[in-house]
């Protein structure tokens, strides 16, 4: 079975390429949380030119654990009380790393929003690997956010695009409460002061995307 834009399904996961795997593994930085990623010989000698080209202008976003991501998650893991008893929305959930870290943590509902519809999809089976324990616990996908003043907002490496930083800033001022973590915008205490920074992680995507190291510090703001 064949989708538009040439991803292909197989055993029901999403795939850019013939030749590209995805394989459940675990995070260094988070190694609770097992992920369906990318095999690290990404792309393999069998992609010619053209392919490799077309995976790195538009790498599928929910086969990495990008680097705020798995800081997110792991200040999340790390201070459960922030999330315990409470509804979480994963924002630009990709993986669905920060939402499945918020459940673990005690979450009581987990809704991860996502505008591609194959994050959303291989979110619930990621969910499915990591949640078997977490009882009454579900993670809900959706492909639009809205501002829920009940509810914590958690956001990593959204920021840095104005549309994103304008709909973490749109729930804050509804009252709602956020925990972001951003790789490329590290001044948000500034441009926003109810974000204040709490933590910052050197680590990188994964599997790496051979990004600067630039991108490699992430820091983790609260309104909490």
């Amino acid at each position: 079975m064949t989708k538009a834009g040439g991803i292909k399904l197989q055993a029901g996961l999403p795939f850019i390429l013939e030749g590209v795997q995805v394989q459940a593994r675990r995070l260094a930085l988070v190694p609770e949380i097992e992920l369906l990623l990318l095999t690290d010989d990404y792309p393999d000698q069998s992609l010619g030119a053209a392919d490799y080209h077309r995976l790195m202008a538009q790498p599928p976003y929910w086969a990495f654990c990008w680097g705020g991501g798995q800081a997110l998650a792991r200040w999340v893991l790390d201070h459960p009380q922030q999330v315990a008893r409470k509804r979480v929305i994963d924002f630009g959930a990709g993986s669905g790393v920060a939402g499945i870290a918020a459940a673990l943590a005690g979450a009581s509902a987990v809704l991860a929003v996502d505008i591609d519809a194959d994050a959303l999809q291989v979110c619930h089976a990621n969910a499915a690997r990591n949640l078997s324990q977490c009882d009454g616990v579900t993670l809900t996908t959706a492909t639009a956010f809205q501002p829920d003043p009940g509810a914590l907002l958690l956001a990593a490496d959204i920021c840095y695009e104005e549309a994103g930083f304008a709909a973490v800033i749109d729930h804050i001022q509804a009252g709602g409460a956020a925990i972001v973590a951003e790789s490329r915008q590290r001044d948000l205490h500034l441009r926003f002061p109810l974000l204040q920074r709490v933590a910052e992680f050197q680590v990188r995507t994964f599997p790496d995307l051979l990004e600067s190291e630039n991108f490699d510090l992430v820091h983790v703001f609260s309104t909490i």
